[in-house]
């Protein structure tokens, strides 16, 4: 029987026949979900998956809305009877999102709803997809085929706060008798969706930041690591200290946040004498010991690069005092005691770091690094076997490991 007939067809009948085929919509839902979930992790996006399948009494209203002279000419299709929801927490990632979705399934529509509402309209923003449903999904015996005409789910896709907006947003205006009326509760609630809106906005921006920073991060490590392993020690001649070119109002402006980032892409083009006057800076503003404890750890490490060991170790042991927790000062210090030859420093600094965090490959190649540079080879070579049975494609274990088996 085609999706046309129903309209002829008794209420009672058409609902034990709906009924009758909701395991099948929802397995179809579960087998879709878990396509999404997982292209979704392949491409390291965390979402949440939410489906529904539509009630038979939301449906029949539909049904018998199409019931005009005119609509019944018409073949009945009701799109919407399976739903899924993609929750994601960033802007960024309805994109991401999207095109994936593109790429796995045949889109038959394709809608950013709201996009195009004036400021002063409180509704939502939502992508929806309407895709078309791969026939592995549905067998030719399926009772879901008789109403799945055509064969089609839609999927919205929303961040958190989209998703907090469009359920009250639901509650409050479609679920109640009556819309608001009175433009100052319209505008209240247009006040409310504009907040919410620069909430996904403003945490997006902190996510770029983190980004940017992490990404500054990375590549100032592997800098510190390259000025140790692939320069002599002989070749690094001792830079001056920087002068205080600039008071602390200079930067008064600017964030926190802001001059880290600035001083860690100096500090990564290895222009350590600005780097550390940035740091300096910030270690003159009111900054919790913790966050003291982070910047004199950066500066130590510019110091470290400039190879002015002593400051540098002096700014290691302040941060270790302020923060007796901070590990990655421990680290660099273990550091600067091996480079110096002071390998039982190193040892007691390095065992302290894998204490707290047992599992950090880089602490466990700096054991590595400080065996192999004590005289122990042999034991340096079962430390980086050990390292690559974790975590195979780690290149400061295997670059270490080629160098002590060519010795």
């Amino acid at each position: 029987m085609r999706a046309k007939d129903f309209r002829t067809e008794p209420r009672e009948k058409l609902k034990y026949r709906y009924n009758e085929a909701v395991p099948a919509f929802t397995e179809v839902l579960n087998s879709l979900q878990d396509q999404i979930r997982s292209a979704a992790g392949e491409k390291g996006l965390s979402v949440t998956l939410r489906h529904r399948v539509k009630r038979f009494y939301s449906w029949h209203a539909k049904l018998l809305r199409s019931n005009s002279p005119e609509e019944k000419k018409k073949t009945i299709t009701i799109s919407d009877i399976l739903g899924i929801r993609i929750i994601c927490p960033f802007l960024e990632e309805i994109e991401l999102i999207s095109n994936m979705l593109q790429e796995l399934f045949e889109i038959k529509e394709h809608e950013v709803k709201g996009a195009n509402y004036p400021y002063q309209y409180f509704g939502y923003e939502s992508v929806h997809f309407l895709i078309i449903l791969p026939d592995v999904f549905l067998s030719v015996e399926s009772p879901a085929n008789d109403f799945l005409i055509p064969p089609v789910c839609e999927i919205q896709v929303r961040t958190i706060l989209q998703e907090a907006w469009a359920e009250v947003e639901h509650e409050l205006v479609y679920k109640s008798e009556f819309s608001p009326l009175d433009d100052p509760l319209k505008r209240k609630l247009a006040a409310l969706n504009a907040n919410l809106t620069l909430s996904d906005i403003m945490f997006q921006e902190i996510r770029d930041y983190q980004r940017e920073l992490n990404t500054a991060l990375k590549q100032r490590r592997k800098d510190f690591y390259n000025c140790i392993m692939l320069q002599p020690e002989s070749d690094r001649k001792p830079a001056s200290l920087p002068t205080a070119k600039t008071q602390a109002g200079s930067f008064s402006r600017e964030t926190v946040d802001a001059l880290l980032l600035r001083g860690l892409l100096a500090h990564n083009q290895t222009r350590y004498n600005e780097a550390i006057e940035i740091y300096s800076n910030i270690l003159l503003r009111e900054i919790s010991n913790e966050i003291r404890a982070v910047i004199l750890v950066h500066r130590g490490m510019a110091y470290f690069s400039s190879n002015l060991q002593d400051t540098a170790l002096s700014d290691f042991n302040q941060a270790i005092e302020l923060n007796p927790r901070q590990t990655n000062a421990r680290y660099y210090r273990a550091i600067h005691a091996r480079v110096n030859g002071n390998f039982a420093g190193a040892f007691a600094d390095i065992e302290e770091c894998i204490k707290a965090v047992p599992y950090n490959l880089e602490y466990l190649t700096a054991r590595a690094e400080t065996l192999a540079a004590a005289g122990k080879l042999q034991s340096a070579i079962t430390e980086c076997r050990n390292i690559l049975q974790m975590e195979p494609d780690f290149k400061p274990a295997l670059r270490l490991l080629t160098n002590l088996e060519k010795n």
